[in-house]
């Protein structure tokens, strides 16, 4: 890539997901760039620990936004919103990337309260924040909203029910927002399947997979980094995967 210098710095970034995994190793590798990161989880003493960490090392505005993905409605994707505007000038980036593996069952077997819990956390909060954050993101120069994605999107699999569901729906919704934004030709929508990675879900998925035949989330950054990047202005495709050549 041949990203300018000082690009990402004082960009505003949303990251769902911030705490852990690939959301975290995006959170402090942007941070260092120089981007304001806006860091969403559930995990306030974790999120206190990044933003501290982030203050001390790189110097940049980061944010703490605590909130459970599975409770947000439209008042609480609102009052992010508002948060967002009344501290930085613009958003010009949201990476949907907070997940939950749900139960692994076959569909018979699987609870409602179970189906419901992966659906809102994986699917609907995606939908609200970035039907919130477009009008925020359309006052950008270079706006990006990016989706995290997985194999199981592309194709239905056996026992990963709701988990499966939820991010084939994902990719979806990517796809319909990029017809619908088209009339704000700067938004650039991704979703991106980083593949097998190293990641407590993961090990969650595998139990029985050496975790170290798998990638590290950093191996994931140029990735983000060139969807984030005006490099990508130019290309027309929404899915991408890990091992592509960008």
């Amino acid at each position: 890539m041949n990203i300018k210098q000082n690009y990402y710095k004082g960009k505003n970034i949303l990251i769902t997901g911030a705490t852990r995994g690939i959301g975290k190793s995006i959170t402090l590798e942007l941070s260092k760039l120089g981007a304001n990161v806006i860091m969403l989880s559930k995990n306030e003493a974790a999120l206190d620990l990044i933003y501290d960490e982030i203050k001390d090392k790189y110097k940049t505005e980061p944010m703490i936004l605590k909130c459970d993905l599975n409770d947000l409605d439209e008042s609480k994707a609102q009052e992010i919103a508002n948060v967002i505007s009344e501290n930085y000038s613009s958003l010009s980036a949201l990476i949907n990337n907070a997940a939950t593996l749900g139960k692994m069952s076959s569909i018979q077997d699987y609870d409602l309260k179970s189906w419901e819990k992966t659906l809102s956390t994986n699917l609907t909060s995606a939908f609200l924040l970035s039907k919130y954050m477009i009008p925020l993101l359309s006052n950008s120069k270079i706006p990006r909203l990016i989706f995290t994605s997985t194999s199981v999107a592309q194709k239905g699999k056996a026992y990963w029910g709701a988990y499966s569901v939820s991010k084939a729906g994902l990719k979806a919704l990517s796809e319909i927002l990029k017809e619908e934004l088209e009339t704000i030709p700067e938004l650039k929508v991704f979703n991106f399947n980083p593949k097998a990675t190293r990641t407590d879900m993961r090990a969650l998925a595998f139990p029985a997979e050496d975790p170290l035949q798998n990638k590290d989330p950093y191996q994931l950054i140029s990735y983000y980094l060139w969807m984030l990047s005006e490099e990508s202005s130019t290309c027309s495709k929404t899915y991408i995967e890990f091992g592509e050549e960008l």
